[in-house]
């Protein structure tokens, strides 16, 4: 096969992409639903991966800012924890000039009739 053969031989093939009667000149006009099916198939493939991959993004995201957010509930946690301690309570009282302190004897309980 000499190289102008090849040539119009491209062309021609080319000519009939182009003009749509490729299938036709191969012959497979009888699997064109098929073909369509398996084209369309192809393109809810590659959705769905692009749903899938945007949705594990935002989950992972989602993971970063929750990982965040534990680490300053527990910065929190810690201060609520020093700030309940009775000492503590009975040093912030007297930075803020209240005249009160720990109890010396047990609460008395009242009975109720």
């Amino acid at each position: 096969m000499s190289f102008k053969s090849a040539w119009a031989t491209f062309r021609n093939l080319m000519r009939a992409l182009r003009n749509g009667e490729f299938l036709l000149r191969i012959r497979a006009d009888k699997y064109y639903m098929h073909i369509m099916y398996l084209f369309l198939l192809m393109w809810v493939t590659i959705l769905l991966s692009l749903q899938v991959d945007k949705t594990l993004t935002k989950a992972g995201d989602n993971q970063a800012a929750i990982d965040q957010l534990r680490i300053h509930y527990a910065e929190k946690e810690a201060a609520l924890v020093k700030l309940h301690s009775a000492s503590a309570a009975e040093a912030r009282l007297k930075e803020l000039g209240v005249d009160l302190s720990l109890p010396q004897e047990p609460a008395t309980i009242i009975k109720k009739k």
